[in-house]
């Protein structure tokens, strides 16, 4: 009788530790994947400063260029409220994972993850076509305007080095 009871004490113990090990390896799962989230996030906040950095730089660089080459152009870098949604809504995901974070089921905290991603994705491909458009201005206008390359070169324009430091 002592033995079936010390058996079943036994087996009630190891049912316990093998569910505490399995909710502590899902809490380790949900904090790091709300790390994971949370250095994305820090990621993607820091490319779009870069990004708004980088507008402002070509819109100055193109508003020295003569007005004939520039009238889309000027028009298609006035993209700061865009930039500044971004990160208003960036902010609201920061601020709803502060709030649910903890209580969030793990997949939804997959699906932020992932969009995210895909948002770093989109801006960088973006940021290399901004980059691409202003090789192609700055080539453009050189033609015309020798002055203009070295004014571009002064801003880090139509440089390969400027593509590869504004995000990466």
């Amino acid at each position: 009788m002592l033995l079936k009871a010390l058996i079943a004490a036994l087996t009630l113990a190891s049912l316990v530790v093998i569910g505490l090990l399995w909710r502590l390896l899902l809490l380790r799962r949900r904090q790091d994947m709300l790390r994971s989230i949370m250095d994305s996030a820090d990621d993607l906040e820091r490319e779009l400063h870069a990004c708004r950095e980088r507008m402002q730089t070509m819109h100055r660089w193109v508003s020295t260029l003569p007005s004939s080459l520039t009238r889309d152009a000027l028009a298609a870098l006035v993209l700061d409220p865009l930039v500044q949604k971004a990160l208003r809504d960036l902010l609201q995901q920061r601020l709803w994972l502060r709030d649910n974070g903890d209580s969030a089921p793990l997949a939804r905290l997959r699906g932020v993850k992932g969009d995210l991603e895909r948002s770093r994705k989109a801006l960088a491909e973006n940021m290399d076509k901004l980059e691409a458009a202003g090789e192609a201005l700055a080539a453009a206008s050189s033609e015309t305007h020798p002055v203009s390359a070295l004014i571009a070169s002064a801003y880090g324009i139509g440089s390969a080095d400027a593509r590869t430091s504004t995000l990466h």
